[in-house]
């Protein structure tokens, strides 16, 4: 709706609008579905193809700078509003809960635009983003967290995400990563006794796939399939014999000698490969849950991430209530 208005002037006032303070609405304002509209498509997409969707969807013009202001000033209130919920102890568990928690954790590194004038070429730098996530084994319902912080900052998201997800005081924790040594570490402090690491397979896979020219030099891929049914039943000195007699000679460089650092990654990582229990239970092996949280959550950095993960937790309506 487009109402045309006149602008009056006076001796000791330059504008005189009558017509806003009739109606009860401000220059240049937004109505509170409008801003929802705006910070929906803002947090997808670019600014400027939010403001054609606007259009596309509404058949009306709005600025790509109207949907950053609006995207950007609920993104602190949804930085806000999580905050508030991490500052609560994740430990205060209930005594019953799931029996198994799935929890897994990813960083990811994004590229980041210093504050400055808009006009000219900001500094650019790259910033590992962390993501956890935990679920309950059988949910579809996945709650997400994130943070560019400190690993302990991370741990302690992921542990209110296990909470969130149904973690009590009678629950097993599953967490699943690709072996880096803050996701091992941070499952240990937040889940403690009732947590078990384990290594996601198709990355370890990937290490047996760069060995596998050095060792299974006629036929790579069938030498490969070989060591991966080893480690699904368990077999991990096996697949440990099959890489050291192609080890490559001390000394050679880490890019050229795949088989020595599967073997290292393998040989530091023993406790973690116990894939036959996560079969029977019926557990997943892989961190699929955390790299489609990353299609969903990461695309954007630092607030608007925190407005993915309010949506991502189906807590968006909360936001505007």
């Amino acid at each position: 709706m487009e109402v045309r208005e006149h602008i009056w002037s006076s001796q000791t006032q330059n504008y005189l609008r009558p017509l806003p303070g009739r109606l009860g609405v401000s220059p240049r304002g937004r109505s509170r579905r409008l801003d929802r509209v705006l910070t929906d498509f803002g947090c997808e997409h670019s600014f400027g193809r939010a403001a054609e969707s606007v259009r596309e969807h509404y058949g009306f013009e709005i600025g790509a700078s109207a949907v950053r202001t609006a995207t950007l000033h609920h993104a602190r209130r949804a930085q806000r509003q999580l905050q508030e919920q991490y500052e609560q102890p994740y430990r205060a568990l209930p005594a019953a809960g799931q029996e198994y928690v799935v929890v897994e954790a990813d960083g990811t590194m994004i590229c980041t635009v210093e504050r400055g004038p808009r006009n000219g070429k900001r500094p650019r730098q790259w910033k590992e983003m962390r993501l956890v996530a935990a679920q309950a084994q059988g949910s579809a319902t996945t709650v997400y967290g994130a943070t560019f912080g400190s690993v302990e900052e991370t741990g302690q998201r992921w542990g209110h995400c296990a909470r969130q997800a149904g973690w009590g005081l009678n629950s097993q924790i599953h967490a699943v990563g690709d072996g880096a040594e803050w996701v091992r570490r941070q499952s240990l402090e937040v889940f403690q006794e009732q947590g078990v690491f384990l290594c996601d397979f198709y990355h370890v896979s990937e290490y047996l796939g760069a060995a596998a020219a050095g060792c299974g030099r006629r036929q790579p891929e069938r030498w490969r399939r070989i060591q991966q049914k080893r480690l699904r039943r368990g077999a991990v000195q096996k697949v440990m014999e099959a890489l050291e007699p192609h080890l490559e000679p001390e000394g050679t460089p880490e890019e050229d000698a795949p088989v020595r650092n599967g073997y290292r990654y393998l040989n530091n990582r023993r406790d973690c490969l116990d894939y036959p229990r996560a079969l029977a239970l019926g557990l997943p092996i892989g961190s699929g849950m955390i790299e489609s949280g990353h299609r969903h959550v990461l695309n954007h950095a630092d607030q608007i991430a925190h407005l993915r993960v309010l949506r991502a937790n189906r807590q968006w309506a909360s936001l505007w209530n």
